[in-house]
């Protein structure tokens, strides 16, 4: 009762800040965000619903606003407790993230939570994103100067979130940006050459028996990046992370390693065509605000992750194109002998004009995609404890992924989107256990119609062929949207080549939502099929499960 209580004092406490907006002294915003599940049993999934079938992810955010200044807090609660494949570290009610903060023309003065960002990523990130359990704001102090428009220094320092509270290790950062093409010519807006450089450092006291060991490490990145009129652009990162020590059952070893990593895009794009390429090597890159959280095995829910490592794939949208999902693999895998990853992506759109003979009367959009993600070809010593590496060789094939996209409308009420894909999936290595490679073939068929601007049908056909783990899938949704407010669904994954009869389940789902202004609710029914979701390359592991989703998201 006393969870409840809390969660209602903070609904009143953001429906007395909306009311304040008119006083004249300032403005409130915020937001409720709000996802409720009822677990049920499902024998043939072999789900058995927990001592607490009802659990619920509640958000409340609150901002502040009065000139330079701002100021600004976020109230959680998970009640009674979090949603299932989310950590056990969110146990409570209460104030979990807070924060003030002056802005003025030059300088940017942060205290209390904030988020952040580094170049790409690769040596810092700090974000939230709800739907995967990632917050690892820092706790601390950040301060930005500009001194010109084209120029940005910034500093902090901070303890990284942890649940409701922060790592034992602290981290601090200074970060410099500026283009050097304005720098000797500040009239100069066509052309803009970029250059950056980071340093992250990170101390936690260790009074163990290891004699010398680490409390602090360093972590430095340089960056360099062109763009212009001609469409073309090109950027580059290289990180270097110094030595830090291995963990084995989440206990410290005397083994050390350092890491690297480099990330090169280079792309070009017209009006009609664009085509972008990514190269990344990441060996042994992954970074913890708390070194017993490290040990990639242990920390099944990416906390206290101080840099942003997603994959680089497509990140697709549609059930079955979502069951073999590729996370990448910036550790060391003393299991597998695997020492980081190596890789690339490439993107190419293209829209035929109308009027052609390809493009039709509206046109016709393209797409393609490939992806290909092999291990480091590490060799490691008979004891598995020291390994070497050589910068540009692939080693283990780890992933590959070859989808092409047509978009075409047809007329002015019905269009279409037909997707095929080509994967190879390690599951040994993304997901572990004892299993072989995955090749899959997957093709969508996403059509659209419209009988008026307001109210739409759209329907979804999907096939995944594979002759390894579950084999086959097929896949059916249908959405109807009634007007701009209301929504409706109902759709189905069915593993209907599984060799096992009797686990040839149906994966059903059935659900709609209303939505009004600035407020929307939703809800369904049916099955989840247990396995990796990801948003941005991130991924969180939920199993499988049954039951009752109520989500209510507001904002003012």
């Amino acid at each position: 009762m006393k969870q409840i209580y809390g969660l209602m004092l903070a609904f009143i406490a953001s429906s007395v800040s909306y009311a304040q907006i008119d006083l004249g002294a300032g403005t409130f915003s915020g937001g409720i965000e709000s996802t409720s599940q009822w677990y049920q049993t499902d024998e043939d999934l072999g789900f058995e619903q927990p001592n607490d079938p009802f659990r619920s992810n509640n958000y409340i955010r609150l901002d502040y606003n009065y000139g330079k200044f701002s100021a600004g807090l976020q109230y959680e609660a998970y009640l009674p407790s979090a949603l299932l494949g989310y950590s056990d570290r969110f146990n409570d009610n209460k104030i979990a993230t807070y924060y003030v903060n002056y802005k003025g023309e030059h300088l940017d003065i942060t205290a209390g939570n904030f988020y952040e960002q580094f170049g790409s990523g690769m040596v810092l990130r700090s974000w939230e994103d709800r739907q995967i359990g990632i917050n690892n704001s820092i706790r601390g102090v950040r301060v930005a100067y500009t001194p010109n428009d084209f120029t940005t220094i910034k500093g902090l320092i901070g303890k990284p979130r942890l649940g409701f509270e922060t790592t034992e290790g602290t981290v601090g950062g200074l970060d410099i940006e500026t283009n050097i093409v304005r720098l000797f010519d500040k009239e100069n807006y066509s052309n803009s050459v970029t250059a950056g450089f980071s340093y992250v450092g990170q101390q936690e006291n260790y009074t163990g028996a290891i004699e010398d060991f680490p409390q602090s490490t360093n972590n430095y990145s340089a960056r360099l990046g062109y763009s212009g009129n001609s469409g073309v652009y090109i950027n580059a990162e290289y990180v270097y992370k110094s030595e830090r020590p291995s963990f084995f059952s989440q206990v410290p070893t005397e083994q050390y390693y350092d890491g690297n990593g480099l990330l090169v895009n280079l792309g070009y794009s017209t009006k009609g065509f664009g085509i972008n390429t990514t190269f990344r090597r990441l060996e042994n890159m992954g970074i913890f605000a708390q070194r017993s959280l490290s040990e990639p095995a242990e920390n099944l829910f990416n906390e206290g992750i101080v840099n942003y490592l997603p994959a680089l794939t497509r990140q697709h949208d549609y059930l079955l194109t979502n069951i073999y999902v590729y996370q990448s693999q910036p550790n060391i895998n003393f299991i597998e002998k695997e020492a980081g990853e190596i890789g690339g992506q490439l993107d190419i759109y293209y829209n035929m004009p109308k009027g052609t003979l390809l493009g039709g009367k509206y046109g016709t959009k393209l797409a393609a995609n490939a992806s290909y993600w092999n291990g480091l070809n590490a060799e490691f010593n008979e004891a598995g404890t020291e390994y070497t590496t050589n910068f540009f060789d692939f080693g283990r094939k780890f992933f590959h992924d070859v989808n092409f996209e047509v978009n075409k409308k047809w007329t002015d009420k019905f269009s279409s989107i037909i997707t095929y894909m080509h994967q190879y999936y390690d599951k040994a290595i993304v997901e572990g256990g004892n299993y072989s490679h995955i090749i899959a073939n997957v093709v969508v068929g996403d059509f659209l119609y419209k009988f008026n601007p307001k109210n739409s049908v759209r329907f979804e056909l999907q096939h995944l062929q594979t002759k390894r783990d579950r084999k086959n899938w097929a896949a059916a949704l249908v959405e109807y949207n009634l007007n701009q407010r209301w929504n409706f669904y109902v759709g189905d994954n069915y593993n209907y080549g599984n060799d096992d009869e009797e686990e040839r389940f149906h994966y059903y789902m059935v659900g709609g939502s209303y939505a009004k202004e600035s407020t929307r609710v939703s809800m369904n029914y049916g099955r989840q099929r247990g396995g990796l979701i990801c948003v941005g390359g991130v991924c969180r592991y939920v199993p499988e499960n049954t039951g009752f989703t109520l989500t209510l998201v507001k904002t003012f």
